[in-house]
């Protein structure tokens, strides 16, 4: 009698450990969409669907559409993630994060890295059209764009070169033929420089800013 209410306390137990960890783990499966590799040629031509998280490759003929990218990012057209980018991104055309973005190495485009919210890049940024940053961001490296590097919410330590320069506070060099920076802690190099906290707001050919 003793040993059936003991196998019977047990057999409930475990009965109510297996339910308390299906019952912890739901959340999780539900939230957590993940693969390791994602191939696309345009959404919604694309494994696995839009609603994932990568976390190794994504690969694009033309262009993807995911909800999070962790990793390599590389399309012959554009890349689009919905929330948070962490890694490398390489895009013929266009690369755009409407979340926060990490860049480890390198973010690069044909025509324009378009990143929407917070933005730490560690690294090289470039595009031959715009680099676009438009929130709160701290640029460590080399951002370079032929056109420009619009970045007004921007800390830049390191060079920001373009024909159009902004950032809000520069620790290093800007070179272009317009050169904009509510705080400058280094030189400006353009036609024409503007140091909106500076002695002189504009100042031509070269500015300096301690």
């Amino acid at each position: 009698m003793i040993l059936e209410n003991n196998r019977t306390l047990k057999l409930k137990w475990i009965f109510a450990s297996l339910l308390a960890s299906l019952v912890w783990l739901l959340p999780i499966s539900a939230q957590a969409a993940l693969s390791p590799v994602a191939v696309s040629i345009f959404p919604p031509l694309q494994f696995p669907p839009e609603d994932f998280s990568i976390t190794g490759a994504r690969l694009s003929l033309l262009w993807g559409d995911h909800r999070d990218v962790y990793g390599l990012d590389v399309g012959l057209l554009g890349n689009v993630t919905q929330q948070d980018f962490i890694g490398i991104g390489i895009a013929g055309g266009v690369n755009i994060t409407k979340g926060t973005t990490k860049i480890i190495g390198l973010q690069a485009a044909g025509i324009a890295n378009v990143n929407m919210n917070k933005t730490d890049a560690f690294g090289l940024q470039l595009a031959l059209g715009m680099n676009y940053n438009n929130a709160a961001s701290t640029v460590s490296g080399l951002q370079a764009a032929l056109l420009g590097n619009y970045a007004p919410f921007t800390d830049v330590y390191g060079v920001q070169v373009g024909i159009f320069n902004r950032a809000k506070e520069v620790y290093g060099l800007q070179i272009g033929l317009i050169n904009v920076a509510d705080s400058l802690h280094g030189i400006q190099i353009g036609l024409l420089n503007f140091h909106n906290k500076g002695t002189f707001i504009v100042s031509p050919v070269i500015n300096i800013g301690f």
